[in-house]
């Protein structure tokens, strides 16, 4: 009875995981360092979501699963989940999958097609555990939030 526990226990974990499609004219790995890099019309597909950028790069823990990726260079995202749906570029991005963190920045501009504003920001911090976005200007410029007041 045990085993049958913990076997589903093991399936409802990896059935929360979600595919990762990554293409790319490129790709490089570096097992020593724990790394793949895809260069060239690198593009992501993690369920909704889709990342472009010029380069991405994975990130692994020791036991082979993904600590983190990174899009850099003309990165253009959709990221679609529950009640995210942000549309936009950026410089650089960063996912976090075990926390659900996700790092937009350097002239950042998003579209939230769910909540119907734009943003403009130096940096953009979404929080998918707690659902807390953190937006940021810098020295030069300061974050802009457009949105319609009903």
């Amino acid at each position: 009875m045990k085993r049958v526990y913990l076997l589903l226990a093991i399936f409802s974990i990896l059935s929360l995981a979600e595919k990762l499609e990554i293409t790319a004219d490129t790709f490089i790995a570096k097992d020593a360092d724990k790394k793949v890099s895809f260069i060239g019309n690198a593009k992501i597909i993690q369920g909704n979501t889709i990342v472009r950028a010029s380069r991405i790069i994975l990130y692994f823990n020791e036991d082979n699963t993904t600590k983190m990726y990174k899009a850099m260079e003309g990165v253009r995202f959709h990221i679609q989940k529950q009640k995210v749906n942000y549309q936009g570029k950026c410089s650089k991005m960063e996912y976090f999958p075990k926390k659900k963190k996700y790092i937009l920045s350097g002239n950042v501009k998003a579209n939230d097609k769910y909540n119907k504003r734009e943003i403009i920001a130096d940096t953009i911090e979404i929080n998918g555990k707690t659902g807390t976005f953190t937006i940021r200007g810098n020295k030069k410029r300061a974050a802009t939030l457009t949105f319609d007041m009903k």
